[in-house]
C-alpha cells in the first residue's frame, strides 16, 4: 500500500472539495482540511453569535481537519505559571479546544514557539487537555521519544498520521530530552535531530497510509534550509509538508509524488499588537482541502480567508484575528499572490470561481 506524510504548515478549500476522477483514484479517498495556525485565546461563541459563518461550510466538507495550535493550555488544577510576561505571551484556557473540535479540527501539531508559554507543566497540561478531547496530536511529550511520536486517526478507510518538529527561537529548557519534557526542537545545523525525525518520517510512514509531518519554522537559518528539509522529509516517506512560523502566507511546492506547503500563516489570530503592527498579508491566509488516497496525493483546491485586524473598542482583543472566507478583489488578490509565489517553485495553480485549484501531474485530463 502506498504510504503518505503530511508535513504541516493547512486543507483543500472548496465547500464541495476536491473534484473526484476515475483515472488513478481507485480506493479509499480523503479530504483533508489544513489551516493556517490557530492563536487562539478565548472562545469566539462567548462574543459572537454566528463566528466563521462562511469558513464553517468549508471545513464541514472535510474528512479531517488540521492546525496547529499555536497557544499553551492551562487546565483544570494546572500550576503553570507563564514563562514570559510580555505581549506575545499566548496560553489559553480548554474552552478554545472545545471550539475547534466544535469546527472539525481532529489533528494538532503542538511543536512550535508558545508551546512552553505554561513552562513544562504548561506542555503536560496541553497534550492531556488535547487528548482528553479526542484529538491526534503531535510534537510535545514527557520525554523526546514522546514528543518525536507520530498521532493517528483512521479517516474514510485510511490511516492519517500526524508528525511535527518546530525550528525556532526558545529557550534551551523548552526542548524535549531523552528525560524530561518538552518541544521536539531541531535546529538548522543539528544533524542529530535531523536524523532522528527523518527516522521518525519514516516510522510513521510504515505505519499509516497518509502521514502529516508538521515543521514550525520560525528563526535564522541558512538560505534555502526549510526547501531542503522538506524535500528530505517527503523523500523519507511524507506526501505533504505543511509549516507555519512567520505570520503569512507562502507558497507551493508539487515535488515528486507530494506537495510542500511552505507556509499557510494565521487561521485564527488572537494577538494584542497594535493595528497595524503586522503587515496587511499577515491577516490573509487559505484553507487548502486536500484530496488524497492510496495513490497519493491527488488534488489541492485553496480558498482565500481574511482575518479582521478588529477596531478600538473595548472588545478589541476578543473581537478580532476571526476569519471569513475572502471574495472580490481581495480574494483574487490573495489567491493571485499565492500563485505567483507558487510559480517560483515551478509549481502551476488555475485560479477559478474564487479558488485556487492543482492537480497532480499523474491525473491526467482536465481538472
Amino acid at each position: 500500500m502506498k504510504r503518505f506524510v503530511v508535513i504541516a504548515s493547512a486543507f483543500l478549500a472548496s465547500c464541495d472539495g476536491p473534484a473526484g476522477d476515475d483515472r488513478s483514484t481507485a480506493g479509499p479517498a480523503a479530504t483533508l482540511a489544513i489551516l493556517g495556525q490557530a492563536l487562539i485565546e478565548h472562545d469566539p461563541r462567548q462574543y459572537l453569535a454566528d463566528p466563521l459563518a462562511t469558513v464553517v461550510p468549508v471545513l464541514d466538507a472535510a474528512d479531517a481537519v488540521f492546525t496547529n495550535l499555536e497557544v499553551a493550555i492551562a487546565g483544570p488544577g494546572c500550576h503553570c505559571p507563564p514563562t514570559r510576561d510580555d505581549i506575545y505571551f499566548h496560553g489559553a484556557g480548554p474552552e478554545v479546544l472545545d471550539y475547534l473540535s466544535e469546527i472539525g479540527v481532529s489533528l494538532l501539531a503542538l511543536a512550535n514557539n508558545h508551546s512552553w508559554d505554561y513552562g513544562p507543566q504548561g506542555v503536560v497540561s496541553t497534550f492531556e487537555e488535547a487528548a482528553r478531547r479526542g484529538f491526534a496530536y503531535a510534537g510535545t511529550g514527557r520525554t523526546l521519544q514522546h514528543a518525536l511520536a507520530p498521532a493517528y486517526r483512521e479517516v474514510d478507510g485510511l490511516r492519517i498520521g500526524l508528525a511535527a518538529v518546530a525550528t525556532v527561537n526558545a529557550p534551551p529548557e523548552a526542548a524535549a530530552t531523552d528525560t524530561g519534557i518538552g518541544v521536539n526542537m531541531m535546529a538548522p545545523g543539528d544533524a542529530a535531530a535531523r536524523d532522528l525525525n527523518l527516522e521518525a518520517i519514516r516510522r510513521a510512514a510504515a505505519g499509516s497510509d497518509v502521514l502529516i509531518a508538521y515543521q514550525h519554522f520560525q528563526t535564522d537559518a541558512p538560505e534555502g534550509w526549510q526547501e531542503r528539509w522538506a524535500k528530505a522529509a517527503i523523500d523519507a516517506g511524507a506526501d505533504l509538508y505543511v509549516s507555519h512560523g512567520e505570520p503569512r502566507l507562502s507558497g507551493v511546492e508539487a515535488y515528486g509524488d507530494g506537495l510542500i506547503l511552505y507556509g499557510l500563516g494565521n487561521f485564527i489570530f488572537h494577538t494584542r499588537t497594535e493595528v497595524g503592527n503586522y503587515p496587511r498579508d499577515a491577516w490573509e491566509s487559505v484553507i487548502v482541502m486536500v484530496s488524497v488516497g492510496e495513490n497519493g496525493v491527488r488534488e489541492a483546491v485553496f480558498t482565500p480567508i481574511a482575518l479582521d485586524e478588529g477596531v478600538d473598542d473595548e472588545l478589541f482583543f476578543e473581537l478580532r484575528g476571526y476569519p471569513e472566507v475572502a471574495g472580490g478583489e481581495q480574494g483574487t488578490a490573495i489567491l493571485e499572490r499565492l500563485a505567483s509565489m507558487s510559480a517560483a517553485y515551478g509549481t502551476q495553480l488555475e485560479i477559478r470561481d474564487g479558488r485556487a485549484h492543482w492537480r497532480a501531474e499523474r491525473l491526467a485530463g482536465p481538472s
